[in-house]
């Protein structure tokens, strides 16, 4: 009964897949067709290329940024490309003008090259090319540390006329000042930049080590949209107090508003000017900005009279009338050395997720002439269907601009903290971008990428591409349930061809792992983080030293099971699926036996445990582990509300028990939706916040914009033919 959840959405073509599968008729089955083109490597566009860094000297690099100039001569300026990769992160100019940034990052082994249209930038002649190269050197949960350099060719139609070569000059770009605090440990290092300083002369550049196998990007490139001016909400003036404190925790702390001898007036056209009395023991005026929930590259325009510095605040959350900076030893906070005069900046080689943004300007006059971003999204179509309800509709439009938000060059947990990529997240985004974008390239580039990060242990790395200590069993079983769901919504059967071994090894991992009682006990030790959710008794706690068996890790593996078989079974290797849909049946009975609390007619998180969370109940039901005689008491655990709630993101298992038990649970799902998310919504959401706390979440470190609690766009479009 539950099993058949998945099987219920789309149809897979029996000449694909063998297998046929009932579909929902509010969805044509043509719209889940896509080419696998992207596929191959690009070695000869490169084959007379060198990967190339600026000579340092063998110098520590990481944190650091370099220039690349080369020139170019053409006859024609018909189809000129230039191919392009880097690691980290590239932005490209010819002939002094923007043409286009990024950077799809991945392994060694897997190192993505960019096709970029050059020819609205160059002219007959002589053309002059600019590469900026940023260059981490650390592993974070969004890059992994590799060789640096950069590699490019340009063409014009079919004739090369140029090469990355050592001829190449560069230089590294000193007025980036390396080595400062991380913005977070998942976003890596945050920004000086100086304004003042002069770049020196540029020299030939060095070898970066050996040509690499290219592959052509698997997905689109960003759209860099025109630039958007934030509204300025507030102004006024600000006085620092321990100046030895790192930049963000100045801003968080700075004295606002502290006289009044300060004249701010307007220009008429968005900008501002200030004149601060001089006996007001001021600092400098500070200026906050609203963005709306937005991602890109900070830009903006300042008129000063002489050499200051300006600090750059960024974020959701607004406290005291500020931006909050300084967040559980985050570090939202870049610094400008503005040089008299006017300093127009843009920095393409760091995305940020903001709503607000602010300025502390050290100097008591200047001008303002606009401050925003360049905002960078992925190229999608949204749906737009007709909801009878309004808050229906609502609730849709936030959820889709939240997914929006969430997907960059891979999907992302958040813009802002993190921009980091996880199974567990990532399944969600998937399944509801499904329904409201009918897009498939992203996912299946998602699912590849993730593919790519199998450790030892049988588990993926928790945030690929990145490397980090810490790792989540969990998640990795969500990756075969990903794959699986894929496969059935799109009717493509090549991901999970090519990322068949790495799902062997994945199960075979958890099923060494079985005991005598037909479970498997919680990961221990350094790195294993047994997390479910965001609530007390799930979210990884200490609950002793000896082994723990708990339901939810079960549960998770015991699907894992079951989703292996089935891709098998689609891929017509029912042999090597057959051990695990056994396993599968043996978990279930062993899931009922151990977890099943007679008395209060429900399950346990761990064994011999009362029952205590909702998702506990909502996994068992989800899985068909429960007796048929069971069921019904098990669903009145859930929507009697006496248990902890599921939290935004885990309400999928809670809401897909329910409604795949019976659909009588429609209303009890509809109106938990409409209140929790309405809530939201009320509180003057832009985008769907990361737990219902919002801002005051972990710290005071809670996301206001969340990939995972798009949830009901998923269950709109599945269950109630909404989209």
């Amino acid at each position: 009964m539950i099993r058949k959840t998945a099987e219920k959405t789309f149809r897979i073509k029996e000449k694909v897949t063998g297998i046929s599968f009932c579909k929902k008729p509010c969805i044509s089955p043509h719209f889940y067709r896509i080419s696998n083109s992207r596929k191959g490597h690009g070695m000869d566009v490169f084959k007379n290329s060198e990967w190339i860094i600026a000579d340092v000297n063998g110098k520590d690099i990481a944190d650091s940024a370099f220039i690349y100039r080369e020139s170019f001569d053409l006859t024609s300026t018909e189809n000129c490309r230039l191919y392009l990769s880097s690691y980290s992160q590239y932005a490209a100019y010819i002939n002094g003008k923007f043409v286009d940034c990024g950077q799809y990052c991945g392994y060694e082994d897997y190192q993505v090259y960019d096709i970029l249209n050059i020819s609205p930038f160059v002219h007959e002649g002589k053309n002059t090319l600019h590469i900026r190269h940023y260059v981490s050197g650390e592993d974070f949960s969004t890059c992994r540390k590799q060789i640096p350099g950069v590699i490019f060719s340009v063409y014009s139609d079919e004739n090369c006329v140029l090469n990355s070569s050592c001829d190449c000059l560069s230089i590294k770009d000193t007025r980036v000042l390396g080595m400062k605090e991380i913005i977070s440990p998942q976003l890596g290092f945050n920004l000086d930049f100086d304004a003042t300083k002069e770049l020196g002369e540029f020299k030939p550049s060095v070898a970066a080590g050996k040509k690499k196998c290219l592959f052509s990007r698997p997905i689109k490139k960003l759209i860099n949209a025109d630039r958007v001016s934030g509204k300025l909400i507030a102004r006024g003036t600000f006085k620092d107090g321990d100046r030895s404190l790192p930049k963000a925790e100045r801003m968080q702390f700075a004295a606002l508003n502290v006289t009044d001898g300060t004249s701010f007036s307007d220009n008429g056209q968005g900008g501002v000017s200030w004149n601060i009395d001089r006996e007001s023991g001021c600092d400098g005026a500070y200026l906050l900005y609203d963005c709306d929930e937005s991602a890109g590259l900070i830009s903006f325009s300042f008129d000063i009279p002489r050499e200051c510095e300006i600090l750059i605040g960024f974020g959701e959350h607004l406290d005291d009338g500020r931006v909050r900076t300084a967040v559980g030893g985050r570090n939202f906070c870049l610094r400008y050395l503005a040089h008299a005069g006017e300093n127009e900046f843009f920095y393409p080689l760091l995305r940020v997720g903001l709503r607000y943004l602010s300025f502390h300007i050290y100097s008591l006059s200047g001008t303002v002439n606009y401050a925003g971003l360049i905002r960078q999204t992925y190229p999608l179509t949204k749906i737009c269907p007709d909801f009878s309800n309004e808050l229906h509709r609502r609730i849709y439009d936030v959820g889709c601009n939240t997914l929006e938000l969430c997907m960059h060059e891979h999907y992302e947990d958040c813009p802002w903290r993190e921009q980091s990529l996880y199974a567990m997240d990532s399944r969600v985004q998937i399944l509801c971008g499904y329904y409201a974008f009918r897009e498939f390239e992203f996912p299946a580039a998602t699912l590849r990428l993730m593919a790519r990060s199998l450790r030892p242990d049988g588990l993926l790395e928790l945030c690929p591409p990145g490397k980090v200590p810490v790792n989540i069993p969990s998640f990795t079983a969500v990756y075969v349930r990903e794959v699986l769901e894929y496969t059935l919504f799109s009717g493509d059967v090549s991901v999970a061809r090519d990322v068949f071994s790495v799902l062997e090894t994945i199960v075979q991992g958890f099923a060494g792992r079985i005991t005598e009682n037909g479970l498997l006990y919680r990961y221990e030790g350094v790195g294993y983080w047994n997390f479910y959710e965001w609530r007390d008794g799930l979210a990884g706690e200490s609950v002793g030293t000896s082994p723990i068996l708990d339901s939810p890790l079960n549960a998770f593996v015991c699907d894992a099971f079951f989703c292996f078989a089935q891709i098998c079974k689609i891929l017509h290797r029912e042999n090597d699926g057959a051990v695990y849909a056994e396993l599968n049946e043996k978990m279930k009975t062993s899931l009922h036996k151990t977890f099943w609390n007679e008395t209060f007619q429900a399950y346990g998180t761990v064994a011999g445990g009362i029952p205590e969370h909702a998702l506990t109940q909502g996994l068992m039901l989800y899985v068909g582990a429960v007796p048929e005689e069971k069921i019904g008491a098990v669903a009145q655990s859930i929507t009697s509300k006496k248990l902890i709630p599921c939290s935004l993101s885990m309400t999928i298992y809670e809401y897909e028990a329910l409604l795949n038990v019976s659909e009588n649970y429609k209303q009890f799902v509809l109106s938990d939706i409409e209140n929790t998310w309405g809530k939201m919504l009320d509180a003057g959401c832009q985008t769907f916040w990361e737990t219902e706390e919002g801002a005051d979440a972990f710290g005071k470190a809670g996301s206001l914009c969340h990939g995972w609690s798009a949830v009901p766009i998923y269950i709109f479009g599945k269950y109630f033919n909404m989209l």
